[in-house]
């Protein structure tokens, strides 16, 4: 029997599949699923450590899926932990009892940022032998909740300006890394080569699309062939040189070239969690639940966020011409290119709603709900991390003597969605694997 849902059904549905797909994706339970400990055997993901091997276990975990991780690592080797370091934005629960939590900042560098990385850079020092496994814990953030400049004549308020920089120039997440690596004492493998004698695992709560692990948290473990041609690309594509303080443009021909990758059974990496992993438990919920046609649009990641939206609309137009009659729903997780215009409140995700809303207004379609959110809980400079709206989002908003188009031209997609009811704020989750975006329709 076909089943029609109205729009307030479909927002319904929207917003507990979201709260659905972060329960499922519960980072302590992704590690504590990869990281046990059986008699003398530690096994990590799908290898097993003889612990006989070692004297010392450091964990050093990072980003801002840190905190629960490292609490799921403590409660994983219990006394056989000896030192170790948390680095995070924000503790979430209880703090990890064995390791000191050092307060790093996001989306900007601070203080507390490269003390972080100057502490993890002392410990794995005084830990450099063979009889030592360092365990890192890296997420997405940890690009600016730990830093520490390449270079003497940059200081803390140096990268802070290249940061504030590379987040507003329009550059996605993977060109940031790049200049950010090479600028960095910790990034692009340069942590690692200060403990170049330990054992090393390395696993990831992954905050890019790509498999490339080098570039979650601007691989601090892992090195990339990132040629310098790259990064000159990069630098002239956004006209950096001009944007950055003059000093620091000054001594972007004098930054050493990024370490190679080079192969060793001393190093290892594990993903345990991305975005498609979300995506997919997305798509579970939805079918089993709802029994939804689901499609997921991998190929839509990353874009300007008018041109996505557009496209969204238009491959669900698609889907729902192949399946008439049935709940239909498309996915797709990333991260939109929104350049800041003004001084409003809100981010890509709501951004991303109230562009789509505005299609949907102009080609009145009814029966369509669009939500996009973070998957850390933040979007933006603004309380929620998302937003669901519908065709009527525009309206409503003229009925309350709002103007979508206004708002956007300012960046204050928060303020208007906000008044409407259609934010999602659930506060920081301690997870990050990139935005979720929902389209539903009948």
């Amino acid at each position: 029997m076909r089943v029609v849902f109205m729009p307030n059904d479909l927002r319904t549905i929207a917003s507990q599949l979201f709260h659905q797909t972060l329960r499922a994706i519960d980072v302590a339970a992704v590690v504590r699923q990869n990281l046990s400990l059986e008699g003398n055997q530690l096994r990590i993901a799908d290898e097993s450590l003889a612990l006989n091997e070692f004297k010392r276990i450091v964990v050093i975990a990072l980003g801002k899926a840190s905190v629960p991780m490292a609490r799921a690592a403590e409660e994983a080797l219990g006394e056989r932990l000896t030192d170790g370091l948390v680095v995070t934005n924000a503790v979430l629960g209880a703090p990890p009892r064995r390791m000191p939590c050092v307060f790093g900042s996001h989306p900007l560098p601070n203080r507390g940022s490269v003390t972080a990385a100057e502490t993890a850079l002392r410990l794995l020092r005084e830990n450099d032998a063979a009889d030592t496994l360092v365990i890192f814990l890296i997420s997405g953030g940890g690009s600016a909740m730990f830093e520490k400049p390449i270079d003497a004549r940059l200081t803390l308020a140096d990268l802070q300006a290249v940061n504030r920089v590379l987040v507003n120039c329009g550059a996605v997440i993977g060109e940031m890394n790049v200049v950010r690596r090479y600028l960095s004492a910790v990034k692009g493998g340069r942590l690692a080569a200060a403990a170049q004698h330990v054992r090393q695992v390395s696993l990831y709560i992954s905050d890019v699309n790509a498999d490339d692990l080098s570039t979650v948290s601007s691989g601090p473990t892992l090195a990339s062939a990132i040629p310098r041609t790259a990064f000159e690309k990069i630098v002239a594509r956004y006209d950096l040189r001009n944007q950055f303080p003059a000093h620091v443009a000054a001594l972007l021909n004098e930054l050493p070239d990024l370490p190679q990758p080079t192969a060793t059974s001393r190093a290892t990496h594990h993903l345990l969690l991305d975005n498609r992993r979300a995506l997919q438990a997305m798509k579970q919920f939805a079918e089993n639940q709802f029994n939804a046609i689901v499609e997921i649009a991998e190929d839509l990641v990353e874009g300007e966020v008018q041109a996505t939206a557009q496209l969204h609309l238009e491959r669900l137009a698609a889907l729902r011409h192949r399946h008439p009659g049935r709940l239909v729903a498309l996915l797709s997780g990333g991260e939109v290119i929104c350049p800041v215009r003004g001084d409003g409140q809100g981010g890509r995700n709501q951004e991303f709603v109230l562009r789509a809303a505005q299609l949907l207004n102009a080609a009145h379609e009814t029966n369509v709900v669009v939500l996009s959110a973070g998957t850390d809980g933040i979007d933006g400079h603004s309380p929620a991390n998302g937003a669901v709206a519908d065709a009527m989002t525009i309206q409503r908003g003229l009925n309350a003597g709002m103007n979508a188009a206004d708002f956007l031209q300012r960046s204050d997609s928060f303020t208007f969605l906000h008044k409407l009811g259609a934010t999602i704020i659930t506060g920081p989750t301690g997870n990050n694997v990139r935005d979720i975006r929902l389209w539903l329709a009948n």
